[in-house]
């Protein structure tokens, strides 16, 4: 009885393991952009609404799914790219730290 059911996990064991590899190589994903829509301000051309949000279209190669809370961007390969766009902000001279400190 015991072979048995060590013989019927081993079986379950070396059937899972394909599966286990082929979720090693998933497509690519992304949060897009998204900000607060106020009541006197619509979308961009470059946005898609999405409740009380205008977020960001994909990018080229992937598309959007909008099936879960927030709103993903999948690749449509598994060699798809995203660069993520460069920050803007550059602080001022009120937000350097002191010189007695690290950072």
């Amino acid at each position: 009885m015991r072979a048995a059911l060590f013989l019927a996990a081993a079986a379950v064991a070396a059937g899972l393991a394909p599966a286990a590899v082929a979720q090693g190589r998933a497509m690519p994903s992304y949060e897009p952009q998204q900000r607060l829509r106020t009541a006197l301000d619509t979308c961009n051309k470059a946005e898609v609404v999405r409740n009380a949000y205008c977020v960001k279209k994909c990018e080229a190669g992937f598309r959007m799914d909008l099936s879960g809370a927030k709103p993903r961007c999948v690749g449509l390969s598994p060699d798809a790219k995203y660069t993520p766009p460069a920050p803007s902000f550059r602080p001022g001279p009120a937000h350097k730290p002191p010189p007695n400190q690290p950072g």
